[in-house]
């Protein structure tokens, strides 16, 4: 019987941050800043070349990488295609990028923390590092467990399932989150590597990053209202901001799986 492999971290995270990137794409071909064209010389000849009758009402959307002829047949009214209207778009590229994130830290925890518990031993707890002694402070173990683990080949695969069912997913999508999983993986210092790595500024990172997520929340909580305006209107969302959260987050991500990629092979070799 043929197997199908497993998705790698990696490729878990470049699939669910894909849509991100389409939305993003999509917003920038349909974006007109309200220039859309229900008449002109350009319009009746792309009448002419779908063979659309004198009668049917045509949209054409134009822009520096788009040209598109919207026909009566899609039923797209016209305040569909406005600014306000296709900023959607763009929210819901934030939600899909903290999606891919909360995806796939989960998935990099479970492919590599076996891996590190087995190779390490006690040691690949870091001692010292209140951040991820404070989010593994409910982790315990029962006396019928720690008997159970004694001798057992397979307590390091037992040991990584309580923790990761221990884990919060929502609280790993933030600058925390990040720390956690960076140093349970063996990274000293998560975030000073990564910037090392990225050649960007930590703290800049950081905050676009919990930004991001905050935004994430306001758009599925309260419709892009604020937390404190819950009644008030939706926040403004432009392109750009957008393009650098789920940027960031794609940089943020991919760093840290190439560092964990290389600590866990420098681990392994040591203990091989």
């Amino acid at each position: 019987m043929e197997t199908i492999a497993t998705l790698s971290p990696r490729q878990t995270f470049e699939d669910n941050i894909r849509p991100a990137v389409l939305l993003l794409r999509v917003y920038r071909l349909l974006e007109s800043k309200g220039d859309i064209k229900s008449k002109g010389e350009l319009l009746e000849a792309l009448r002419n070349i779908v063979h659309a009758s004198a009668e049917e009402d045509l949209m054409l959307i134009y822009n520096e990488v788009f040209l598109g002829l919207v026909r009566e047949r899609a039923q797209i009214p016209r305040s569909t295609l406005r600014q306000a209207t296709l900023c959607h778009l763009l929210r819901q590229a934030v939600v899909a990028s903290c999606t891919a994130l909360e995806t796939y830290l989960p998935a990099l925890l479970r492919k590599n923390l076996p891996v590190m518990i087995r190779a390490r031993g006690r040691d690949f707890f870091p001692h010292g590092d209140d951040t991820l002694q404070d989010y593994l402070s409910d982790l315990t173990f029962s006396l019928d467990e720690t008997l159970r683990l004694l001798g057992d080949e397979h307590a390091p695969t037992y040991i990584a399932g309580k923790i990761l069912g221990l884990a919060n997913f929502s609280y790993l999508s933030s600058r925390k989150g990040i720390h956690v999983v960076g140093a349970i993986l063996g990274l000293s210092s998560p975030w000073n590597e990564i910037a090392e790595h990225l050649n960007r500024d930590k703290r800049s990172m950081m905050d676009i990053l919990d930004d991001t997520v905050h935004r994430r929340n306001d758009i599925v909580h309260r419709a892009d209202r604020p937390r404190t305006d819950p009644g008030g209107e939706p926040q403004q969302i432009t392109f750009a901001w957008t393009q650098q959260a789920v940027d960031t987050i794609k940089h943020i991500c991919l760093a840290l799986d190439e560092l964990v990629a290389a600590r866990v092979g420098e681990i392994s070799s040591l203990t091989s």
